[in-house]
């Protein structure tokens, strides 16, 4: 399918969902990737992880109406060495997001969701938060583990403990929304989250 949606979320920031269902040579074709591009392409091993990367440039591309080059910084995190957009990235199973944002940094997160996630809370919810979820909830648990992952993005730390370090206020889950986390590495800040449940996949994003 390829593109499913562009928006225009403001004057500042663009949001972006691909379907992943071409081949991967079709992908190649349409992505128009640099030499060194290329070079760092063929030295993924797994065929997913290649048709992943290939359908996030070919979806920052149609976001940009050009060819926009992605590299990593030494933590990994992407930026546009060619453009002064943010970006944040992610892909789970049939889908690729990205998220552009010119004002400030960027962090989005889709996750298929996942019935058996309840089993796992205490890896990534801390003390707090585990006070209003319960173990049961799995759409509100998958959601949280998304925001989480956000807010990492958005943060850019490397070895940020997520459990501790990102502590999300309580509410209540509906099939969209926004919430609030609490960011508590050094400076705290607290970020709003938009997030929404469509199909079996849970989108967030920081605003």
């Amino acid at each position: 399918m390829g593109l499913v949606y562009k928006k225009v979320l403001s004057g500042k920031a663009l949001l972006g969902l691909w379907e992943i269902t071409e081949s991967l040579e079709d992908l190649f074709a349409t992505a128009q990737m640099s030499r060194s591009q290329q070079e760092k392409l063929l030295k993924k091993v797994n065929t997913k992880r290649k048709r992943e990367s290939l359908a996030v440039q070919c979806l920052v591309n149609q976001m940009l109406d050009e060819n926009s080059e992605i590299s990593n910084n030494e933590d990994g995190k992407p930026f546009l060495p060619n453009n002064d957009y943010h970006i944040s990235i992610s892909h789970s199973e049939k889908y690729a997001v990205v998220y552009l944002d010119k004002g400030k940094s960027a962090g989005v997160d889709i996750q298929k969701v996942k019935p058996d996630i309840g089993k796992g809370i205490d890896f990534f919810l801390n003390s707090n938060e585990q006070l209003w979820v319960a173990k049961t909830d799995f759409i509100l648990i998958n959601i949280l583990w998304s925001a989480k992952e956000s807010v990492y993005k958005y943060a850019g730390i490397k070895d940020l403990d997520q459990r501790n370090a990102i502590s999300v206020n309580s509410f209540s889950a509906k099939p969209e929304g926004i919430m609030t986390a609490t960011f508590n590495e050094e400076n705290p800040e607290t970020i709003s989250i938009h997030y929404e449940v469509f199909e079996d996949y849970v989108l967030t994003r920081t605003l």
